[in-house]
């Protein structure tokens, strides 16, 4: 049987799905065959036309969501198949399968669940049964418990990573893998409460690949030369001391490309620096998220001081690792103020860049409850509205000056980071209206600090200009 799957800027190669590659890796052990392709009307509607492909199965987070339900309700009017949606959004938004043309929406991991759908599709047995999957069906919509956790993640096939290398020939540079699922901290804005709630006695939530599984899946990578880098995207993959070791050395002998990593200051130590430096750990991404230690320890349940995340930072960056930092601002019951304070511990940290979002108390979420609880939310964010509200707070502020400050500053605060010099005239240009240049402002250094500072190779100006969106606006004024 034959799978599609649509992916937003797969010409780009950047949106690798990890779900995508292994849910296609267990279908392809199982004789079936999927391919990615660019999630555009025209693209899909060709390969439609060319396979026969029973199907359309969309891996999705909360801001490509209505971008791919557009897209699958205008294939439904010319074309017939099973369509069906999964990862983070329809996880937490089941509720999705009201919306027109969703057959199937499928919660949690989706591995077997996705193996058994299509074997039953194949097979012509009935569908309505399969756990972790909400069903449409003769009008009707069935909902199906989750199946326990895959304790041992060994046991999956090797991730497909072909299904990407050969749908973007040019341009893949990055290998994405993880080697754990889960994590053990409950950080008031993620999704790992609501995560955990979901698979209450179906398993233990922490798991890990041995590392010799994933040696076996670096090698598969190694082996093309089209790949420079490896990004490893676990959530927390400095849990395990005696892990890190083993995979160090390993990784050190059997593989020897640059990589990046997340860490968390509680999980992390000199002698780990030491060793993933040893591998050739190329980048490490800390979570800071505010500079008020009220706010990060009371409101996001992140006790660390600012203390040991200065020490920690100093010890990735004297290793010669390259950090990044990541950050929330607009943050429910705090103010400017405490933006300007994570602002200040940036600047101290001295990160090569310094990431940055506002706040979304996504329903869900224990910042939700928070922020809700103190009438501290403007409007609802719903399924309609997510992609707008990526670029604006849905917070209440004492007032609109307030609000419009905020929301400038988050535009401004990689570059001020880099330059603290420039926090007085940022002072006064978050006091204007919002506009298209402080959004290019941002986009412009995000793209030269990923191309030329945080990777631990150059990409090169070529790579950037393609990056930059207003590449098009000097090619007028050149012509």
């Amino acid at each position: 049987m034959n799978i599609l799957w649509p992916v937003k800027d797969l010409d780009k190669g950047n949106n690798q799905f990890l779900g995508i590659m292994t849910i296609s890796g267990l279908l392809e052990k199982h004789g079936h065959h999927s391919e990615v392709v660019e999630a555009d009307y025209g693209d899909v509607a060709e390969k439609l036309r060319k396979k026969d492909f029973a199907i359309v199965a969309f891996s999705t987070m909360s801001l490509y969501c209505q971008s791919y339900l557009k897209l699958n309700s205008r294939l439904k009017e010319t074309f017939q198949f099973l369509s069906v949606f999964g990862g983070p959004h329809p996880t937490y938004f089941p509720e999705m399968i009201h919306q027109q043309g969703v057959d199937g929406v499928c919660i949690g991991e989706g591995e077997y669940a996705m193996l058994d759908l299509v074997e039953n599709l194949a097979a012509g047995k009935a569908l309505t049964g399969i756990p972790n999957w909400w069903l449409k069906q003769d009008g009707r919509i069935y909902k199906n418990p989750v199946r326990p956790l895959i304790a041992d993640l060994d046991e999956l096939p090797l991730t497909n990573h072909e299904i990407f290398r050969t749908a973007v020939p040019r341009g893949i540079w990055r290998a994405v893998i993880m080697t754990s699922r889960g994590c053990p901290h409950s950080c008031t804005y993620c999704y790992n409460n609501a995560y955990k709630n979901i698979y209450a006695g179906h398993g233990k939530i922490l798991r890990r690949r041995s590392v010799e599984n994933v040696m076996r899946e670096l090698e598969t990578i190694r082996r093309h030369a089209c790949y420079r880098y490896i990004q490893i995207s676990d959530d927390l993959f400095t849990i395990s001391p005696e892990w890190i070791r083993e995979f160090s050395d390993q990784y050190r002998k059997r593989i020897n490309l640059p990589f990046s990593c997340f860490a968390r200051v509680n999980h992390i130590t000199q002698e780990m620096v030491d060793d993933l430096r040893r591998a050739g750990c190329g980048r490490i991404i800390l979570g800071v998220e505010t500079g008020d230690e009220r706010i990060r320890r009371d409101v996001f349940k992140r006790k660390m001081t600012d203390h040991e995340i200065i020490l920690t930072a100093r010890m990735i960056k004297k290793a010669g690792i390259k950090l990044m930092t990541t950050n929330i601002l607009g943050i429910p019951g705090a103010s400017l103020e405490s933006d300007f304070k994570t602002w200040a511990l940036n600047v101290k940290l001295k990160p090569d860049y310094a990431g940055v979002n506002l706040l979304q108390p996504y329903p869900g979420t224990e910042i939700h409850e928070y922020a809700r609880k103190l009438d501290l939310i403007a409007s609802e964010i719903g399924e309609g509205e997510i992609k707008e509200t990526m670029l604006s707070s849905v917070i209440k502020f004492p007032n609109e000056t307030e609000k419009r400050k905020v929301e400038n500053f988050e535009k401004f605060f990689p570059v001020v980071v880099a330059s603290p010099k420039m926090l007085p005239l940022v002072k006064r240009l978050i006091l204007l209206p919002q506009n298209r240049i402080f959004n290019l402002v941002l986009s412009f250094w995000t793209n030269y600090c990923y191309c030329c500072r945080i990777i631990p190779f150059r990409i090169g100006i070529v790579a950037l200009w393609k990056k930059i969106p207003f590449r098009r606006l000097t090619k007028r004024f050149c012509l």
